[in-house]
């Protein structure tokens, strides 16, 4: 089983983000934030970060108004990045399950997919929590819902922490690399196994 985040890997949806959370914010409050505001949130899913950028607004309410927002922000990102769809396929057409496992919440991750036309590839799906990330404690579930041995799964992600949560977890992490706001000297300094596009990736799993 290949297992794959979402936000930067699948899709450049950072900006789709960030725009959600800016418009949320400035509609709560009348204040404007910067990203860094926003990134330093991230970790939990989009619950978790609307109570530390609104620790004073209802949740509820944030909730309805930041998931409107993303939806709207996502109408201009309807494609995933070049190359993805085929990998899917490709995997799908040698055999290989196929996952999904992001830091966002359910919500967030079915509208994403939606206007992504990525509905119906992944299984099983497993999301964020608003507490913490739970990337780690996820990938260990795969391992025993699934039946797999360590060396049966692997992660695909863009970040970081995945490859720290992939160790932990005791998987391989593929580092994909071809979002425009990857980290890549980060990943390298990390990573040994990172590829620059989707492509080198595909020919990579299915040699």
């Amino acid at each position: 089983m290949i297992s794959f985040d979402l936000d930067g890997t699948l899709a450049d949806t950072f900006p789709v983000i960030l725009k959600s959370f800016h418009s949320t914010v400035k509609q709560l409050t009348g204040q404007k934030i910067n990203d860094q505001q926003i990134f330093d949130t991230f970790g939990t899913n989009e619950q978790g970060m609307l109570k530390k950028l609104l620790p004073n607004v209802s949740l509820d309410t944030a909730s309805d108004i930041f998931y409107q927002a993303y939806e709207q922000a996502h109408q201009a990102l309807r494609q995933p990045f070049p190359g993805v769809l085929d990998l899917l396929q490709a995997l799908k057409d040698h055999g290989v399950q196929i996952s999904l496992l992001t830091g966002k919440g359910q919500r967030s991750c079915d509208i994403s997919l939606k206007m992504l036309g990525l509905t119906g590839y992944f299984k099983p799906i497993l999301v964020g929590s608003p507490e913490r990330n739970v990337k780690t404690d996820n990938l260990q579930s795969l391992l025993t819902t699934q039946h797999l041995a360590p060396d049966e799964l692997a992660y695909v992600g863009d970040a970081t922490s995945d490859i720290k949560a992939a160790q932990a977890a005791g998987v391989h992490c593929f580092s994909a690399a071809w979002s425009p706001s990857v980290q890549l000297d980060a990943l390298q300094t990390m990573n040994a196994d990172v590829y620059k596009s989707v492509a080198d990736l595909q020919t990579k799993l299915l040699s």
